[in-house]
């Protein structure tokens, strides 16, 4: 019987069989392929049809069952529930649900922070890989929030500021790292650098909004003002630091966004001289700077530079976030607002409610009261410095003909650039091949017509020590002519 409904399982898409067979079975039965009342095929018969392991049938089966497309009886099988068709009919697109999830997950193929693809070696520069996880730690940090005294306020309707004693420990820590003095009142959890930002968007937007963003540059900073309607304002920080000034002094804008500490994604520090014009710019203008302190604890080769924030108290927003020294599966970030704005933050969001869970905030500030923080800090520090060394070394050795590398000794990748202006989707392509995976830049630029069509980012925050040298010489072997 599985073979007459000529279900098929394509190997080639990321895409888990079980899902496959999922969508196939439930747009047959959407189109009346297979009726109201009628039994789908045994597990045994239609797993042997398709080459697959029973219970990827049944899986699929179960997924029928609880969406209401089939039921399980004993000693029948499967039988297809009495529904109402009509509800069908409205499919605009035109598109299967398997053609669509198909094109979706070819969308996700150049994301960063997704799957690995099928890749042996995967260069990427958000997941970490789980052996540098402090799940024990975690684990025990957990356990006493469980066990505190202040449990009660698992209870109860958090501040929309979020956990107190959080921000008063991320107060103390930003005093320590990053020389920023604020109080506890300042200081605004959020669910992650992306929620932040659509918040400050959402705080100074008016009619005639313009911010200023870096070219090439956060997209998703990007995206989270476009959204609220604001013009955008490249700023071309691939170019001198006179022409970045002189474009935002000649433009509207009143925000700017930044990452001073590790541009995204060219990797450059902004120089001291840059950051005190930036500043000069916002106190002339009354603008304000949003500082995304991105990857600020990663310098490998000389010492932190001093926050923007650290500097000016007035008009710098400052955003940082635990995830890359932690994990980007604990969705905790922090605003620090200047103390003119707790007032229109208030006003702006009055019944806001914080959208962090209790105990990762409680964990997170039982994590960073203890004296464990600062050693697990120090060890990934070292851990990501010696991966950053050894792939400098690799890329040097095996590809030195091949590409160049912009390095600033900071963050969580490099960029490379091809020597021969091979585009980035050949580069990948190639790549993929031979079972390593790399990433594309143009999504960061605002224009099609930038000039690094040939970048491509190598990151190091997943792949061990030991497979760096191996993801690199396969990678040479790959984009070799």
């Amino acid at each position: 019987m599985g073979a007459m409904y000529n279900f098929t399982i394509d190997r080639s898409l990321k895409t888990p069989a079980y899902r496959q067979l999922y969508f196939q079975i439930s747009e047959y039965i959407e189109k009346g392929k297979i009726l109201s009342g009628e039994k789908l095929p045994k597990i045994r018969e239609l797993a042997s049809n398709l080459g697959i392991a029973r219970n990827t049938v049944e899986a699929a089966y179960k997924q029928l069952a609880l969406e209401g497309y089939a039921k399980g009886h004993r000693g029948i099988g499967y039988v297809v529930e009495d529904l109402d068709l009509s509800v069908f009919d409205g499919n605009a697109s035109g598109r299967s649900d398997s053609a669509l999830i198909e094109a979706s997950e070819n969308v996700r193929n150049i994301f960063p922070l997704g799957s690995d693809l099928g890749c042996k070696y995967d260069f990427a520069y958000g997941n970490k890989d789980l052996g540098a996880l402090p799940i024990d730690i975690m684990r025990a940090m957990i356990d006493k929030a469980f066990r505190a005294n202040n449990f009660e306020s698992a209870s109860l309707y958090m501040d929309p500021f979020g956990l107190y004693g959080l921000r008063k420990e991320i107060a103390k820590y930003v005093y320590k790292k990053r020389d920023i003095k604020c109080v506890p009142e300042q200081v605004v959890i959020q669910s992650g650098t992306q929620a932040a930002l659509r918040k400050l968007a959402s705080l100074f937007n008016e009619s005639d909004a313009c911010v200023a963003v870096e070219d090439p540059g956060y997209n998703i900073a990007r995206d989270a003002f476009i959204e609220e309607g604001y013009k955008i304002e490249p700023l071309p920080v691939h170019m001198d630091e006179v022409n970045v000034i002189e474009r935002l002094q000649n433009s509207d804008a009143k925000l700017v966004v930044a990452t001073p500490s590790n541009q995204f994604p060219l990797g450059f520090v902004m120089s001291l001289s840059m950051r005190l014009k930036l500043i000069d710019w916002a106190r002339k203008k009354d603008a304000y700077i949003i500082e995304d302190d991105y990857c600020c604890e990663f310098r490998y080769e000389s010492s932190p530079s001093p926050a923007l924030r650290a500097i000016d108290k007035d008009n710098t927003i400052y955003l940082g976030t635990m995830s890359k020294i932690l994990t980007p599966a604990i969705r905790i970030s922090y605003i620090i607002l200047p103390a003119a704005l707790l007032e229109r933050w208030n006003k702006r969001f009055p019944s806001d409610l914080c959208a962090v869970p209790w105990l990762e905030q409680e964990m997170l500030r039982l994590f960073l009261e203890s004296n464990t923080w600062d050693r697990y800090e120090r060890s990934t520090v070292n851990t990501y410095r010696k991966r950053h060394d050894i792939l400098t070394k690799s890329l040097k050795s095996e590809m030195g003909d091949l590409v160049d590398v912009l390095d600033e000794g900071a963050g969580l990748h490099l960029l490379v650039v091809d020597k021969y202006e091979r585009t980035q989707e050949e580069l990948i392509e190639l790549a993929r091949r031979k079972s390593v995976r790399v990433y594309p830049t143009d999504q960061y630029w605002t224009t099609d017509t930038h000039p690094m069509k040939s970048s491509i980012l190598i990151g190091f925050s997943k792949i061990t020590e030991e497979e760096i040298p191996k993801g690199i010489k396969q990678l040479a072997r790959a984009w070799s002519l």
